[in-house]
């Protein structure tokens, strides 16, 4: 046998290495999920600050409104009561129920809420 029969010859761009199939999660699917993570994020934030408070239509005027954040032990009752006094409460609630696409009376402490203006 010769020198030259018993050399080994690799195929031309062969990196001499294999992934097996946690490397290649590690190198191609981990950072997939990781940027669908980041964008799905992005459209939550970005979602949710770039709506207006109010959908206004041709038929309605514009009502102003203003953000207020709520406290600990703020309920709705509590805010209409300080933001529309010369209304009736229950009609201030669910206008600021219809502002904020609010489900429920929950609210949580930090969480900014859009009411009418001026009452």
């Amino acid at each position: 046998m010769s020198t030259a029969a018993s050399v080994n010859t690799r195929a031309a761009g062969s990196a001499g290495f294999h992934l097996n199939r946690r490397g290649r999660f590690l190198f191609v699917g981990f950072p997939v999920i990781v940027l669908a993570i980041l964008a799905a994020a992005a459209a939550v934030f970005f979602g949710a600050h770039g709506m207006a408070p109010a959908a206004a239509s041709d038929d309605e005027p514009v009502a102003a409104v203003e953000s207020i954040t709520v406290n600990y032990g703020d309920t709705l009752w509590d805010i209409a009561g300080r933001t529309a006094p010369d209304s009736p409460r229950n009609e201030a609630i669910l206008r600021i129920g219809a502002l904020n696409d609010l489900d429920g009376g929950d609210l949580q402490p930090g969480q900014v809420l859009f009411v009418p203006a001026g009452g």
